[in-house]
């Protein structure tokens, strides 16, 4: 009896890895997958923040939201420079202007 369960054990341990043998290699490789940052992109990210915080010292000094949204696309700057991946949902709304209601 110990001998038929020692050689069923060793059969399923064997046709395990003979099956993750034939699986192939994984496709989920994120490196190859990663996009370089566009430099225009970048570029319009920059000349949006530094408008925000124009906007805000030129007549909205009281007003939190042009610092806010400057300090935003910043940090979307610095994380499409860094190599992350960015929703293009979130590239367009820090183009937007600042709504101030």
């Amino acid at each position: 009896m110990k001998k038929l369960s020692t050689l069923t054990i060793l059969t399923a341990a064997s046709f395990a890895l003979a099956t993750a043998s034939f699986a192939g290699p994984d496709s989920h490789d994120t490196q190859a997958t990663a996009p370089a940052p566009d430099q225009e992109t970048i570029a319009k990210l920059e000349e949006a923040s530094a408008k925000a915080q124009a906007d805000g010292r030129n007549g909205n000094k009281s007003n939190i939201e042009f610092r806010r949204k400057s300090y935003e696309i910043d940090m979307l700057v610095d994380r499409l420079k860094s190599g992350q991946q960015v929703d293009p949902a979130e590239i367009d709304k820090a183009l937007e202007p600042v709504h101030v209601w």
